[in-house]
């Protein structure tokens, strides 16, 4: 089986951009590329261009037949149509996709949980001189910070305990974080600053302020 594994990373979100692409054959790793993207965007652009990247090297080595895997809810739902595309930007990238993959005799897309890109996503972060992408993973370091002269602690303001911060991830494939205790659940999410905002969902701006505290 050929298999093309693809992420990419925006730190912060959006900010630099890095793609990690691996290629896959009978389970041995063939291929990986960790690059550093010329411009700065978001995620999904640079998720985007993974698969790109990855597509295009897979047409190098004369692949006729491909599955690709990716983390990424919004590329991996979008490419396959079941989720609409509502910037223009991700349209054009999307229709080159679908161009490039139409050279294929065959492929399938498949979801896969970020532990299962672990390859993917170390490149990606690597391409940006990262260890990791903290705005990957389900839960994350984050420091004390004040907003309008407000501090945002660490601990639930009911009992005192440390807190988990953890990526909220929407409907549409994009990410926010909120703020969590183990005892009484949701606090509130991270403030609108970076580097804890991300700007690629849908949510009403009011919706995000009501729930900011």
């Amino acid at each position: 089986m050929k298999k093309i594994q693809f992420d990419g990373a925006a730190i912060p979100n959006p900010g630099e951009m890095g793609i990690g692409v691996v290629l896959i054959e009978d389970k041995d790793i063939i291929t990986e590329i960790a690059k550093k993207l010329p411009d700065k965007g978001t995620n999904n652009i640079a998720e985007y261009t993974a698969l790109l990247t990855g597509i295009s090297a897979a047409s190098e080595l004369g692949w006729k037949e491909v599955l690709i895997e990716g983390d990424s809810k919004l590329v991996i739902n979008q490419v396959k149509g079941a989720w609409k595309i509502n910037k223009t930007h991700l349209k054009r990238l999307h229709a080159q996709v679908v161009k490039e993959l139409s050279k294929f005799d065959s492929y399938a897309l498949n979801w896969i949980p970020r532990e299962k890109n672990s390859v993917a996503d170390e490149l990606a972060s690597k391409a940006l001189k990262q260890d990791e992408d903290l705005y990957h993973h389900s839960e994350t370091k984050i420091k004390e910070v004040t907003k309008n002269g407000m501090n945002i602690g660490l601990k639930c303001p009911n009992c005192k305990g440390a807190c988990v911060f953890k990526w909220q991830e929407f409907n549409d494939g994009s990410r926010h974080i909120h703020q969590e205790c183990p005892v009484h659940g949701f606090i509130r999410y991270a403030p609108q600053i970076e580097p804890y905002i991300t700007l690629t969902h849908q949510m009403k701006p009011k919706t995000i302020q009501e729930k900011l505290f």
